[in-house]
């Protein structure tokens, strides 16, 4: 009995201080840094509590909160990886990412509350992610983070004020990036037109 009771002691010791410090420093307009990450052991435990808040979502608007704030949760862990030097894991969490954007639909934005919340979180989303753009050096985590970029911008949700400045960094990684080669140069220059065009189109609709 004993050696069956010892296990479980652990595990749920183990759940309580996931819990207790799952986020911190997190400041207006910084979604903060996670103290379980893709690197942490007890990172497993944080997939057991997602799993578990889920399924205790029982209507369509807590799903959809839980959804942007996994979405959340995934973009914070890749900002926190930067400076661990892990930026090789940088691409399967913002997989994990979208996974969660992707699950908030059209008849999420009829509830105004969660439409703004969307709004405002995707706003800040798209300055975080150009900010680890910046800091990072891994050509696969570049990449991801470009993909992960041009799937927000297609969004209907995301401000005018919010694209110019992906729009901008599209045009000048595909005229100055020296880790591109030809292809992605040409499917980035697409994108940076495609995004100054929508644009065009907003202004005058």
């Amino acid at each position: 009995m004993r050696i069956i009771i010892l296990p479980l002691v652990f595990f749920l010791s183990a759940l309580i201080f996931l819990v207790s410090c799952n986020t911190a420093y997190a400041f207006e307009n910084d979604i903060g840094q996670s103290q379980i990450h893709p690197v942490h052991p007890f990172y497993f435990l944080k997939t057991v509590k997602e799993g578990l808040e889920m399924s205790l979502a029982l209507t369509p608007r807590v799903k959809s909160i839980r959804n942007l704030e996994f979405a959340t949760r995934r973009l914070r862990e890749a900002k926190t990886l930067v400076p661990m030097q892990r930026q090789d894991l940088i691409e399967p969490t913002l997989e994990r990412y979208w996974y969660y954007i992707s699950q908030l639909h059209d008849e999420d934005l009829k509830d105004q509350e969660v439409a703004v919340s969307i709004k405002q979180s995707l706003v800040i989303h798209l300055k975080t992610l150009e900010k680890i753009y910046s800091q990072v050096s891994n050509p696969r985590a570049k990449m991801s983070i470009r993909s992960t970029l041009n799937r927000l911008m297609g969004r209907g949700d995301i401000p005018d004020d919010a694209r110019l400045p992906v729009c901008n960094l599209f045009i000048f990684e595909a005229s100055t990036a020296a880790n591109l080669n030809e292809t992605e140069r040409i499917i980035l220059t697409e994108r940076s037109q495609k995004c100054l065009e929508s644009l065009k189109l907003n202004s005058h609709s």
